[in-house]
């Protein structure tokens, strides 16, 4: 099965426009940066649901599971201030000092057109081993597969999260004329992304920022081309997201709930 086909078996991505939308992208983000990953105090976010100052500004995307309708993953793009654009983004504080300029000079970033990519996560009920057993729980644990198939499909799955998350970035950088992006970005990602002719460039050494990351830039448009030459079954995908292809549809059975 392909990869275009295989996604939309199984999975749906969408941009958060709605406020349940954002609530969801909200509780997946709860879920791994508080509960899972311990980076965020959980105390903080009684609803469930993680927040920062940078969310008034940003996009997010889901990716969700299609039979059931629970969210699978989450990513955000965070814009510039609308009312300061010299205002730093996240990597810029947390790396002040280090980032080197002579090489983010050379991309010709126009601030204006520049966003951050960020909260990158999936639901940790999509991320069991083969042979661990219990129930996978998805998002504040309502999400549970009652057979072993949906076990499995959970297993098969996993890297199709993933894909579709950076999908979506490119589907929200085209609707909003996003030309550059940075990131700070942990090193088992950025293995991912080079196996689909995704190569971030480094603009600073590896810091401790949520773990052991880097901070990295890169142009989409740069890595669509790349993205074409080396992996055209993903540029499908990200190509179909955006809507500039026909949507593979599955039955109405498959539907997502909810």
């Amino acid at each position: 099965m392909d990869l275009l086909t295989s996604f939309y078996r199984y999975l749906e991505g969408m941009e958060a426009t709605t406020e349940p939308l954002r609530e969801r992208a909200h509780r997946v983000r709860y879920e791994v940066y508080c509960l899972e990953r311990g980076f965020e105090d959980p105390a903080a976010f009684p609803d469930g649901q993680e927040r920062d100052a940078y969310d008034a500004r940003s996009l997010q995307a889901l990716v969700q599971h299609r039979s059931t309708g629970y969210p699978a993953g989450v990513v955000r793009l965070i814009q510039p201030d609308p009312d300061d654009i010299e205002t730093p983004f996240p990597v810029e504080l947390q790396c002040a000092g280090m980032l080197d300029q002579k090489v983010i000079d050379r991309f010709g970033v126009d601030r204006a057109h520049l966003a951050e990519v960020s909260r990158f996560a999936v639901a940790r009920g999509f991320k069991r081993r083969p042979g661990e057993s219990g129930t996978v729980a998805g998002v504040s644990g309502e999400l549970e597969y009652a057979t072993e198939q949906q076990i499995e499909d959970a297993r098969r799955i996993f890297p199709h999260i993933s894909l579709g998350l950076i999908a979506m970035l490119f589907v929200m950088s085209r609707r909003r004329g996003i030309t550059h992006w940075y990131a700070v970005m942990e090193p088992s990602l950025s293995r991912l992304l080079t196996r689909f002719g995704i190569n971030f460039t480094p603009i600073g050494p590896i810091v401790d920022y949520h773990g052991r990351r880097q901070p990295m830039i890169a142009r989409p448009e740069q890595l669509l081309e790349t993205i074409q030459r080396k992996r055209p079954d993903f540029r499908a995908l990200i190509d179909s997201l955006s809507g500039d292809q026909p949507t593979l549809r599955v039955p109405a059975s498959r539907s997502a709930a909810g």
